[in-house]
């Protein structure tokens, strides 16, 4: 298989490549996705770090407000907002207005102050137009915003607020400004790294920022239509043809568009002059419109490239569909055998082994080994699970959790139950038939537990141990008990019925259940380990059993429970006293009841009972 494999892998990749390399010796994909597709990502990297710089800073002040760090009209407010702005080298302001528009806070570098150091603005009624109105929108709002851009004598800023709310209350506003110039210095920036013409737009129609406005003397101004901008690309963005085989290709919300200067239709040639390559990624967050942020440049730098590139791809296209449909037909084949190693492999996890079939055996060497092992293992499990309890092991398995047969203490429902006189039935019955009695008493009592979410701890001679609540949480585990015992009650009066026709011998059995503290989990030597419990509830629900052997003698089965157990049953259970009975071993007298009938179960048979008087055991 692993020939296969590497023989088909090396055949269609490599050929592909071949193909490629051969007919490519500049690759204009790669040249697309080295130069001009991390460009992009590096500008998209740079202005969500820069934006997010502002962000970070209201978010920062917004929870200091929260937190009662500081109040809006004192002089800790004023240093938690120079220090976010000196933490924030992309902000150019840091500003609090209150809801009746009273601004105060810090700028970076205004009126005389020297570039990058700190003013404060004392507090003062916005004055300004559009920012009064800003702010009036803002109260509409919630959470963290971007908003419209504002102008002033000292440029174009972008905004962002979050609101200072405490007690449920808004109290105004925290505002970081970012000046356009910083996007258009980040534009020159790349397009000097990268030999490209880098530029943001705000939506498709406005400049936002180009290297050229880096420059503030340069005269022009952003939130100018391309078309009167001055640049005879960007004046022709709106007309540009969108490449869709390099958009599927490289992916990540890349456009790739060709746009002609010179007003011709569509293309000849990418070698043509007058044509660029412009490559943009939409981006939102900063306002209502979403944001391109891209790069163009010449086409002729890659335009004999691409049509080599097609032809290489097409060849290589061919050999990866044939590829493709001799792997899917070989994997098909080898697919098989695997999955339904793995299907059989989940049912050993669950312990499920009688459902587990024989793996068949495959022309495939390693998988023929793999299924012979596979039927060696299920044969020695078998085996094994011969001398396990099968449904606590499988509750182990389930629960995944690290540690869990660790002894613990825990809160859990015993049963006990006992044939009585099964002493004196054994000595009429060969071994065989005693054991063969037994084996059928004990499947129908193991069937109930398992049915209600219990697990079987051991039998002991003609009695089996059970207990529910462990390992897995099982809420109701006293009502499941009981309903086990109702259930194991109904079943041994079905089967002393068909068993009277069969000429088997009627059994009586006798049940006790009780609801306390004991230590559960693997418990033994290091050789021989069992999961069981260990304590005085054990031993309660077992003379629970006695005062149901004495008290009820000729009955076909009685159940008796403890006031802790009955204690948690709903009124689907109705139960009996039978008074305070002093158990042995024990000082005080325990309160004993006897199970009545269960709701959606048949009803028992019932002898005469002893009640009252307390009976020493």
């Amino acid at each position: 298989m692993a020939l296969s494999f590497g023989a088909l892998v090396f055949v269609s990749v490599g050929g592909v490549l071949a193909l490629s390399v051969g007919a490519n010796v500049r690759n204009t994909f790669d040249l697309l996705g080295a130069q001009s597709t991390l460009l992009v990502d590096a500008m998209e990297d740079w202005l969500r770090a820069e934006m997010g710089g502002a962000e970070n800073a209201v978010d920062g002040v917004a929870q200091l407000y929260a937190q009662g760090d500081f109040q809006i009209d004192e002089a800790t407010m004023s240093a938690a907002l120079a220090g976010a702005l000196s933490a924030t080298p992309g902000a150019n302001a840091m500003l609090v207005c209150t809801t009746d528009l009273e601004c105060r806070g810090a700028v970076r570098g205004a009126r005389g102050v020297p570039t990058g150091e700190i003013r404060q603005i004392p507090a003062e009624p916005e004055k300004s137009p559009q920012v009064r109105a800003a702010l009036e929108n803002r109260r509409q709002l919630t959470g963290r915003q971007w908003g419209a851009f504002v102008a002033n004598e000292h440029g174009l800023f972008a905004n962002v607020s979050a609101p200072l709310e405490r007690d449920g209350e808004t109290r105004g506003w925290v505002i970081a400004a970012v000046e356009l110039q910083k996007l258009s210095e980040i534009t020159r920036e790349l397009s000097s790294r990268f030999g490209t013409h880098a530029f943001i737009l705000d939506g498709d129609g406005t400049i936002l920022a180009d290297p050229r406005l880096a420059d503030p003397n340069s005269g022009m101004l952003p939130l100018t239509p391309l078309a009167a901008f001055g640049d005879p690309v960007l004046a022709r963005y709106s007309e540009r043809t969108t490449q869709t085989e390099f958009s599927a290709k490289r992916g990540r919300d890349i456009e790739v568009a060709e746009i002609r200067t010179d007003g011709q239709g569509a293309l000849i040639s990418l070698a043509e002059a007058d044509t660029y390559v412009a490559i943009t990624r939409k981006i939102t967050g900063y306002g209502e419109r979403p944001w391109t942020i891209g790069a163009y440049f010449e086409a002729r730098q890659i335009g004999d490239e691409i049509e080599r590139v097609m032809g290489s791809a097409l060849l290589g296209l061919g050999a990866m569909v044939a590829a493709v449909v001799v792997a899917v037909l070989l994997g098909r084949r080898l697919s098989r055998p695997v999955q339904e190693i793995a299907g059989q492999a989940s049912r050993v996890a669950n312990f499920e082994l009688d459902e587990i079939k024989p793996l068949p055996r495959s022309r495939v060497l390693e998988l023929d080994e793999q299924a012979s092992a596979f039927n060696a293992m299920l044969v020695g499990l078998r085996a094994f699970s011969t001398y396990v309890p099968r449904s606590l092991v499988a509750k182990l398995v389930r629960t995944g959790q690290t540690g869990i047969a660790e002894p613990r203490e825990a809160i859990v429902t015993v049963m006990f139950t006992d044939i009585a006189g099964f002493t004196t039935l054994s000595e009429q019955m060969d071994a065989a038939s005693a054991g063969k009695l037994l084996n059928h008493h004990f499947g129908i009592l193991c069937r109930a537990v398992d049915a209600n979410g219990g697990a079987v701890d051991k039998f002991l001679g003609d009695g089996m141990l059970a207990f529910f609540g462990a390992p897995d949480h099982l809420e109701d585990h006293a009502a499941a008990a009981v309903r086990a015992a109702a259930t194991i009650r109904e079943e041994l009066e079905n089967d002393n019925k068909k068993g009277a026709a069969e000429g088997r011998p009627p059994l009586r059995v006798r049940i006790g259940i009780h609801t306390g503290l004991v230590i559960v989990g693997n418990i033994g030597a290091s050789d021989r380990v069992n999961y069981t419990i260990v304590g005085d509830t054990v031993n309660i629900s077992q003379r629970l059993l006695e005062v149901g052997k004495l008290s009820m003698p000729d009955a076909p089965a009685c159940i008796t429970l403890s006031k802790e157990t009955a204690s948690r049953l709903d009124e689907s259970f109705t139960t009996i006293p039978m008074g305070e009975h002093r158990l042995r071993g024990r000082g005080e007298a325990t309160e004993v009841l006897q199970l009545g009938k269960v709701t959606a179960l048949a009803p028992a048979c019932f002898g005469p009972t002893a009640m009252g008087r307390p009976t020493v055991l």
